[in-house]
């Protein structure tokens, strides 16, 4: 992982966090693709009221490439069996200027790393409240980002 210091960062996981699934007990929907596009929209806000940037910890890091500051995809689009060109488009479009840096594999790590020298929120499925101390806090997030995201943080940067 490149050196990232003095930040506010976002450790943002994607599936079953913000990109919710289409295969529900009660059937199928089709509707991932807007909610995921509802959170980036909040995500923007959150970035920039509080001048923070994305570090993805998403298992997303293995079929992304981040090399000088740009985001793009491992694979070309033709090779793609998913909506998952549809959703790095939408990526891209609200918080694509914002990530500062891919997971190296183990979220854990990563997100310890970053919260030595950064203020670190981390938006996660997955229960990561050991990871919190007086430079990290985690907000469990399964499929919509809402207002107590939103109050969290706030309270944490005050």
């Amino acid at each position: 992982m490149m050196k990232i210091k003095n930040m506010n960062i976002i450790a943002l996981d994607i599936d079953d966090c913000i990109l919710p699934t289409n295969v529900n007990y009660f059937g199928m929907t089709d509707d991932a693709d807007m909610m995921l596009e509802i959170n980036l929209k909040r995500l923007a806000m959150i970035l920039e009221k509080y001048d923070m940037k994305v570090f993805i910890t998403s298992a997303w890091y293995a079929i992304l490439k981040f090399v000088d500051g740009e985001l793009s995809m491992k694979y070309p689009k033709e090779h793609s069996e998913r909506n998952e060109y549809k959703q790095f488009d939408l990526i891209k479009k609200y918080i694509g200027d914002n990530i500062v840096g891919l997971s190296c594999g183990n979220r854990e790590k990563d997100i310890k790393e970053l919260s030595v020298d950064n203020k670190v929120v981390i938006i996660d499925d997955m229960d990561l409240k050991h990871l919190e101390n007086e430079n990290c806090l985690f907000c469990e997030v399964k499929g919509f980002i809402n207002g107590n995201v939103g109050y969290k943080i706030r309270n944490f940067f005050k």
